[in-house]
């Protein structure tokens, strides 16, 4: 019997040691996740955006096929295009987050935050070019997010009715423009993202197009609220700048 003990206690012990470093190995990498997305929220400059995107082009050097580094990639690319101030250099950085975000959905076909993020590049192109030279960018964009959309409407803040809610206002109505599907989405990106100050103006924008400006001055009032104490934040800084703008519109009509 203690034969059969000791074997037991052998193949429970071989069994941990295969186990408990894999177990290990996923906590780290979790850990490591986490500690890059704070690095992240916490990046102000094009250099730290740069720093970031390294770290992780190191990581993925070191393991590749992992979708949670390919997206994290992506977003790295979309900032510092967003602070780039050369059109080619930005355009080259959009194009990277596509391809990263697309590479992260050829491992995970059901990551709704890469979807959201190749969306959102694309989008970004579609701007840079304009709308009369970036049809081919809107059909691909509408599905990036409405896919996005069904996986997990909530990731980043509601971002993709966010993102729905701003190319229906912005598109005029014969390529598929509608204010009152804009309102829709946008209060959707407020009901889910509450704090999240772009939201809020997008949905104030949409409330002006619609011609109601009680409920447009309402949200601009929480807008401001949210924006408040926000120096040394130049994309808080321009929303309520943005904000600011059509309150003085609106109190001049």
């Amino acid at each position: 019997m203690s034969y059969f003990r000791n074997c037991r206690k052998i193949r429970l012990w071989v069994f941990l040691l295969a186990v408990f470093p894999a177990l290990l190995n996923g906590e780290i990498a979790f850990a490591g996740q986490a500690e890059m997305d704070k690095h992240y929220k916490q990046a102000k400059s094009i250099i730290e955006f740069k720093a970031i995107a390294e770290k992780i082009k190191k990581i993925i050097e070191k393991e590749p096929n992992r979708p949670e580094w390919e997206w994290r990639l992506a977003r790295s690319h979309y900032s510092i295009a967003k602070k780039t101030e050369d059109e080619e250099a930005k355009n080259n950085h959009f194009d990277r987050c596509i391809a990263h975000s697309s590479r992260a959905l050829e491992i995970k076909p059901d990551s709704a935050i890469s979807f959201f993020y190749r969306g959102l590049c694309r989008g970004k192109q579609g701007e840079m070019k304009g709308i009369w030279s970036s049809f081919g960018i809107i059909g691909p964009f509408e599905d990036d997010m409405k896919k996005a959309l069904d996986l997990d409407p909530v990731i980043e803040n509601g971002g993709p009715h966010r993102a729905l809610g701003k190319l229906y206002l912005e598109l005029p109505f014969f390529l598929g423009g509608n204010t009152d599907q804009s309102v829709y989405h946008l209060e959707e990106a407020v009901r889910l993202g509450p704090d999240f100050a772009e939201n809020h103006l997008g949905l104030a924008q949409a409330y002006y197009a619609q011609n109601n400006l009680t409920l447009a001055r309402k949200t601009l009032l929480t807008l401001m609220r949210l924006t408040d104490n926000v120096a040394g934040n130049e994309d808080l800084l321009d929303i309520r700048e943005k904000g600011r703008a059509l309150i003085n519109k609106l109190a001049s009509d």
